[in-house]
């Protein structure tokens, strides 16, 4: 791995073969399903950079009886030097192999989907599986930081035969936390009602497994 290119983008102490381990560790045991939140893991002034370029780019309302949210068109054609810069080391050959490494899963080195998101007063996604067209490593990078009492926490669900039961894992937004977790049948999920005015902003996507290519 070329840990050069990983420096310039990542908080050097994630780096470490130590930690990595470690990291690897927390992924395989952690339950409901196979799920991790790494505060402070980008360069903190590359954060504010991204947060400064989302102010930038244009963000849809978009509402079903699933979600009510506002979103970015997907950041592959973006213009933005900043957003096409993180999107090309989020698909880069070093970081696709550094989350190999700490996820012990095997990805598509060609494909990320990534795109702004904005949750605000009364803004919800509800419990859903994620599953969908090759989709395997569900992430998120917080820009905002929330109190657990305000809503926009990510829930992750327990499930039996395949349905899902309770909540037992809450995930709290947090200016550059990394959150992530492997897509399955049992990845159920849901984003909390923002109930207080402000905004919930991330950017976030999808890593896919080999061979989806479409």
């Amino acid at each position: 791995m070329t840990k050069t290119v990983l420096k310039y983008w990542l908080n050097p102490e994630y780096i470490k073969e130590e930690r990595m381990k470690s990291i690897n560790k927390q992924f395989q045991t952690s339950k409901p399903f196979h799920n991790l939140e790494l505060e402070n893991f980008f360069n903190a002034n590359m954060c504010n950079k991204i947060l400064n370029a989302l102010s930038k780019e244009k963000f849809d309302f978009k509402e079903s009886d699933l979600f009510q949210l506002s979103q970015t068109e997907d950041m592959k054609n973006t213009k933005n030097k900043v957003l096409k810069e993180f999107r090309e080391f989020l698909i880069s050959k070093e970081f696709i192999k550094y989350m190999e490494d700490i996820t012990s899963l095997k990805l598509n080195k060609n494909k990320i989907d990534f795109a702004g998101s904005l949750y605000q007063d009364t803004d919800y996604l509800l419990c859903h599986d994620d599953r969908l067209e090759g989709r395997k490593i569900a992430f998120l990078i917080y820009l905002s930081d929330f109190e657990d009492r305000e809503g926009g926490c990510l829930n992750l669900f327990s499930s039996k035969n395949n349905l899902p039961e309770k909540a037992i894992k809450s995930i709290v937004p947090k200016f550059n936390k990394f959150a992530f977790f492997e897509v399955s049948n049992i990845s159920f999920h849901e984003v909390e009602e923002v109930i207080v005015d402000k905004q919930r902003i991330a950017v976030g996507g999808w890593f896919h497994e080999i061979g989806d290519d479409q």
